[in-house]
């Protein structure tokens, strides 16, 4: 309710002068709309006292006037009272989309990709008929309940009250309805929700559906959803036809008081057949304006528990830490990186995936990266990019904490590549430069980055070269070429800090070799942590740190590192008769 409240508030602040308008407006529709009837009174009564339609024409006159006049008022009244529920609906929708880019991994892991697309669609539209459908009804619902009855009781009072009971009793009955069909909007989202998450996950995942012939279960799975989905709405309109018609039925029951009662009194002339006629048409309004009611309860329902969905993704915690200090300039050899102490543990797993790693990358040095899978080199990587942001003290660039740094600025300082690099369906180039479209980007620097990445001979297989638009998620393109673009992406930005997630574990050995000898080319001048499951990527680093269950358990030079024991010897030995069979294979 107070989510409700305050963006009440900022939204009437903002489009008072619409909306005041717009009341004009409605205020203008409903004294027209109660005229109408007394129109129609004065008219029928002329034509009963003997004048005749010389005593009536100028009546319907006025009732077709009085119609147009309507139909002007109650056009301006919708556009004043919709435009900014559209406008509010843009607005909304833009900040869902701002706040989702700068929110932590962490709430991305809690908030399905559907349910989060839900919020932005159909909660966003049910938010817009609040504003303006919602808004809209509440006014003129209030002023044709307070102007119609108002009418009525200034001819009649007793027959009003005749009228008031019945309707007593049906408002009664329908906060029963009103209760089961909140519960059930609540249920409805949450399942359009989940529905659009399986349709989501269906989507991306058609390939492996195809590739294993499980199709049918993925049709299987989602008529359940919507078979549920279906389920659930039929049981809403179930409720809705029960007790909303109730009103409509209500409404035919005063009729017939009023003809009953209305007729005896005009059998007694105390009342005219224009009064009566008049009468039952203002009973009519006030049940269209009750009917009215139960639209608006329902679109209130369901806008205020999707705008409470929605404020859950605008209020969601950003949770970076404050920012004491500025990124420090590298010197001429780069940045140096202490890790301290470093403990961290992913939310809701019981034992830490890295734990009192300490260890020194002094400016310029290129550090590998070496462990079995489940060690905790992409935590690693993944808190030094600050995806997840260490614990305090923990991590330190040049001496000042990275907690303490600007988040855009560090990212700037740093570049990226994760183990599992994504691509975006638009053109080669696109996905290298980011921020320019095609043709925009720097040439010189877009062919030095292809050239370094090893992608140069497979654009030239490539239909169009760098203007190629690889698939959803670039799932036209193969593994290695993938990872060679999100490479090529790393090596187009300037950056002081390099941080290289396993790379090269999709390429073959030639073009590995390519990509070492330009990777260390590359980092010549800067400093740069390379993980990696092949020694051979890692063999030309300064040092190599092994990780062994979240611990660093060796560190030191590749040659000192062969001498021993260790997983890293191990690995290497094993990957060298690897390699010998292959070559042997290769010449038979």
């Amino acid at each position: 309710m107070k989510r409700l409240l305050r963006f009440w508030r900022e939204f009437a602040r903002r489009y008072r002068g619409w909306y005041l308008l717009g009341i004009v407006c409605l205020v203008a529709t409903n004294i027209l709309t109660v005229a109408i009837p007394t129109l129609i009174q004065y008219a029928i009564d002329a034509l009963g006292d003997g004048h005749g339609f010389d005593g009536a024409w100028q009546w319907a006159v006025a009732v077709v006037l009085a119609g147009l006049g309507i139909i002007i008022v109650r056009t301006l009244s919708r556009t004043l009272f919709f435009n900014p529920g559209r406008t509010v609906e843009f607005r909304v929708k833009s900040a869902l989309f701002q706040r989702l880019l700068n929110l932590p991994r962490t709430f991305f892991e809690t908030m399905r990709p559907g349910d989060i697309i839900s919020r932005g669609t159909n909660d966003a539209n049910a938010m817009r008929a609040l504003i303006g459908y919602g808004s809209l009804q509440l006014f003129n619902v209030a002023f044709i309940l307070l102007l119609t009855l108002g009418r009525m009781i200034q001819m009649d009072a007793t027959l009003t009250l005749l009228c008031a009971g019945p309707l007593v009793v049906a408002g009664v009955v329908m906060r029963y309805g009103v209760i089961a069909m909140f519960r059930l909007q609540a249920q409805l989202l949450a399942k359009i929700a989940s529905l659009s998450d399986r349709i989501l996950e269906s989507y991306s995942g058609v390939s492996v559906f195809q590739a294993y012939n499980a199709l049918a279960g993925a049709h299987r799975r989602f008529d359940e959803e919507n078979d549920g989905l279906l389920a659930l709405s039929e049981h809403f309109l179930r409720v809705r036809i029960i007790f909303m018609p109730l009103v409509a039925i209500i409404g035919k029951l005063c009729v017939v008081i009023v003809l009953y009662f209305g007729g005896i009194q005009v059998v007694e002339e105390q009342m005219t057949v224009g009064e009566l006629s008049a009468f039952i048409a203002y009973v009519n309004i006030l049940v269209s304006g009750l009917r009215s009611l139960g639209f608006l309860i329902g679109a209130t329902q369901r806008g205020y528990l999707a705008l409470g969905r929605i404020y859950e993704v605008l209020d969601a915690p950003i949770d970076r830490p404050t920012v004491t200090d500025d990124v420090p300039v590298p010197s001429d050899a780069g940045h140096g990186l202490d890790v301290t102490d470093l403990t961290f543990t992913y939310p809701g797993d019981p034992s830490p995936a890295v734990q009192g790693l300490s260890f020194r990358v002094e400016p310029g040095e290129t550090l590998g990266i070496f462990g079995l899978t489940g060690s905790g080199k992409s935590t690693l990587l993944n808190l030094l990019a600050r995806v997840y942001d260490p614990p305090e003290g923990t991590v330190r660039l040049d001496g000042k904490d990275i907690r303490g740094l600007p988040i855009r600025d560090y990212w700037r300082t740093v570049a990226y590549v994760g183990q599992e690099p994504f691509l975006f369906s638009r053109s080669i180039e696109e996905n290298i430069a980011l921020d320019a479209h095609v043709g925009t980007s720097d040439p010189q620097r877009l062919t030095h980055a292809v050239r370094d990445a090893a992608l140069a001979d497979d654009l030239d297989a490539f239909p169009d070269g760098l203007e190629t638009v690889v698939g959803e998620r670039g799932m036209t393109v193969s593994g290695g070429q993938r990872q060679r673009t999100a490479l090529a992406r790393a090596f187009y930005r300037d950056f002081d800090v390099l941080l290289l997630d396993d790379v090269m574990s999709a390429v073959d050995h030639a073009t590995e070799k390519k990509l070492i000898e330009a990777l260390y080319r590359r980092t010549a001048n800067g400093t740069t942590l390379v993980v990696s499951h092949r020694i051979s990527v890692l063999a030309q680093a300064d040092r190599v740190i092994v990780l062994d269950e979240g611990r660093l358990v060796a560190d030191g030079p590749h040659e000192s590192l062969l001498e021993g024991e260790g997983p890293y010897a191990r690995a290497w030995r094993l990957q060298q008769a690897r390699a010998k069979m292959e070559e042997e294979a290769e010449h038979v």
